[in-house]
């Protein structure tokens, strides 16, 4: 089983955790989380863009002016593309498919992803996140206790992420996304340069992604 530190809430060491080997010492299939993440992409965006191809344009479709004897161009209906207020030869106009995967599909990707972290060494565990009062400051000095840089994510158990303080102590840091375990997708492990769980979140997680989901 693969083992991090576990800190306090002042940042210190205090003893080691093992991890579930199904979650954080998976196969990392990249093919898989691509797809994950490609998924999730898909779903966020609104593909609203529409465009009216040739046959959808509201002109004549008579010959514009005879084949010959004009010297000028042939053409046809004034719909063609090459006209102001012709149809779009290529643009987007209908509404393309949208990727599925199964429920195994995106389990595993989680846990792939986060096995590509955790051999990454971007993940570290705390014993709580639970804090006295509402101090955005005081969060940010305990990140950076913690020692954790760049985009962070952190997971936390059910009580935890229903804690109206620590919302409102992390909700205006920035670069740091709080999720409730096991709540998350491969998207967000991914984009992730540190990952902070809690002891109450890796037990969340453990019983929503593991072998025993």
């Amino acid at each position: 089983m693969p083992e991090v530190a576990l800190y306090d809430a002042r940042g210190e060491k205090v003893g080691q955790v093992e991890l579930a080997d199904e979650i954080f010492a998976a196969k990392v299939n990249h093919v898989l989380i691509h797809q994950a993440v490609v998924a999730v992409e898909w779903a966020m965006s609104q593909d609203s863009a529409r465009t009216l191809r040739r046959s959808e344009v509201r002109l004549t479709k008579a010959k514009w002016y005879r084949q010959k004897g004009t010297g000028r161009a042939r053409h046809g209906a004034q719909s063609a593309p090459l006209f102001v207020g012709g149809g779009v030869a290529h643009g987007p106009g209908r509404p393309r498919r949208r990727p599925k995967l199964t429920r195994r599909m995106r389990r595993q990707a989680l846990m792939a992803a986060l096995s590509a972290k955790m051999h990454d060494g971007a993940i570290m565990v705390v014993d709580e996140m639970a804090v006295d009062e509402i101090s955005t400051r005081r969060f940010a000095e305990r990140l950076e206790a913690l020692g954790a840089e760049g985009r962070v994510l952190m997971l936390l158990g059910a009580d935890e992420a229903r804690d109206g303080k620590l919302y409102k102590s992390g909700r205006n840091i920035p670069l740091l996304v709080m999720r409730e375990a096991p709540h998350i997708n491969a998207r967000e492990v991914i984009l992730a340069d540190t990952i902070i769980i809690s002891q109450a979140g890796l037990a969340a997680l453990s019983e929503g992604v593991g072998a025993s989901a």
